[in-house]
């Protein structure tokens, strides 16, 4: 399988390569908002650069018909999707009569290599698990290094795109792997055995703990106070020499050993929870300080710029400009904040109408108060949050400005489970009509907001029906 998958790769490099060096034409590239889609759009930017080659990138939220009859309009003769178009292979089609290449990871609605016009580059057409192995940022990836053995260069990127997309679970596996072994060849990752709570490399230690929520830790986590008690009862100085907060990643051996005992000591979860100390993968020429060191953080920092409407600066940070690096620290910062205005809306809102609790699901009625960008983000750290039992399916719906409803489904736990939500997102669509897609265990829609009231009750009707009935509230 992964052979086939490397040849036809190939094969599709080259023809992309011989139809480029027919046209004067720029190439047009559309991606996805989110880090992965952000990834991939800046590795084939970047092969496109290196290749002498012109080209328009615009990043969407999805394709809908004001997207299909834009691009119906334009005048291009090769366009590329990364991140998105797998599940429109057909519409794509049908509104492009140009070349198409679709460098995606998503269960494509037709399982062909080629339909027509349309050259489908993803890893599902040869039985590879796009959900798991590989993301869009590595078939984009294996795509550019086929035109260009040099754009190995961006190898890390790949590895980015694939930790935005949950693929990162102590260590890379699948032909994500093979990926990591091309950026450690290129000396552009190292990788450390340490303590894996987000922040690690740029936040002070208490403020690491006290926004963690794997794990949670009781009277820590929330608790600034908290969280600097517990560092020190755990024999962990909080403060260096000059008095300013120490890093996690300033910590000897015997002080990190110190605290990962006592966090194991007081934390909440089960058999489910990932492992505290563990691989760590860190780009080798950024500072210890930069938020792009720890390719976690690197994610997060592209993830907000797509989420808050500045997918460009993420393309930006991707690429080495030092302006646009500078902007999207700023963007994280108002990003941060709306995602702890958006949980404290949530929690304040517990009990009410607009958050539906029920025996193995959650369904969160956010309207206008949370953006309809944000809502995946909200709904993934709620399904980490030990609010609920694995098996919860966790549904968010934003208001959006066009006026659809954004849902964004998750699945409580870090264990497998049976539900595929893509099945959840299809019959609500199928009555109320829309847009929907993504992976088994994180899928999305887009609803008309006029079908509001019909889209809750078939959406209750269908988790009703797919409820888990040991999932039940925790706190």
């Amino acid at each position: 399988m992964r052979d086939d998958f490397l040849k036809y790769v190939n094969e599709a490099a080259n023809e992309f390569s011989e139809l480029v060096s027919k046209s004067s034409k720029p190439v047009r590239i559309i991606g996805n908002l989110d880090t992965d889609g952000i990834t991939s759009a800046s590795i084939i930017s970047k092969a496109l650069m290196r290749g002498g080659i012109k080209y328009s990138l615009s990043i969407i939220k999805q394709l809908n018909d004001e997207i299909y009859e834009a691009l119906r309009n334009e005048d291009y003769l090769i366009t590329i999707f990364v991140d998105l178009g797998s599940s429109s292979v057909k519409r794509i089609g049908e509104v492009l009569s140009g070349d198409v290449f679709i460098l995606d990871h998503h269960p494509p609605d037709i399982n062909d290599k080629k339909f027509g016009n349309v050259r489908q580059i993803n890893p599902h057409v040869f039985g590879i698990d796009g959900s798991k192995d590989i993301a869009a940022a590595g078939v984009t990836y294996l795509f550019a290094k086929a035109l260009d053995e040099a754009n190995i260069d961006v190898s890390h990127l790949a590895l980015v795109g694939a930790i935005g997309d949950i693929q990162e679970n102590m260590g890379f596996k699948g032909m994500n792997e093979g990926i990591l072994e091309d950026a450690l060849k290129s000396e552009l990752v190292e990788v450390r055995e340490t303590l894996r709570l987000f922040g690690m490399q740029t936040k002070p230690i208490h403020k690491v703990l006290e926004y963690s929520t794997n794990p949670y830790i009781p009277g820590v986590t929330g608790n600034e106070k908290g969280a600097i008690k517990f560092i020190e009862d755990a024999g962990v100085k909080v403060y260096d020499k000059v008095g300013e907060f120490r890093r996690l990643v300033n910590l000897g051996k015997q002080e990190l050993d110190r605290l990962v005992t006592a966090i194991e000591m007081k934390k909440v979860g089960g058999e489910n929870d990932i492992p505290l100390v563990g691989p760590v993968f860190l780009l080798k020429n950024e500072d210890d300080n930069s938020l792009k060191k720890d390719l976690r953080e690197f994610s997060t920092l592209l993830n907000s710029c797509g989420r808050m409407g500045y997918a460009g600066l993420g393309v930006g940070v991707c690429l080495g400009d030092v302006k646009a690096t500078k902007k999207a620290f700023d963007v994280l910062r108002s990003y941060r904040k709306e995602i702890i205005d958006a949980m404290n809306w949530f929690h304040e809102n517990r009990r009410t109408q607009k958050i539906i609790e029920k025996k193995g699901y959650v369904l969160i009625l956010a309207e206008g108060n949370i953006r309809d960008t944000i809502i995946g983000t909200i709904s993934s750290l709620i399904s980490k949050s030990n609010l609920y039992l694995d098996g919860t399916i966790v549904v968010g719906a934003a208001y959006t400005l066009d006026g659809f409803i954004k849902l964004s489904l998750r699945i409580a736990g870090h264990s497998g489970h049976p539900t595929d939500l893509r099945s959840i997102t299809k019959e609500v669509v199928s009555e109320c009509g829309g847009y929907g897609g993504g992976h088994s265990l994180a899928a999305g829609a887009s609803i008309p907001q006029e079908k509001e009231s019909m889209m809750i009750k078939k959406a209750i009707e269908v988790l009703d029906k797919l409820a888990d009935d040991s999932a039940v509230v925790v706190n």
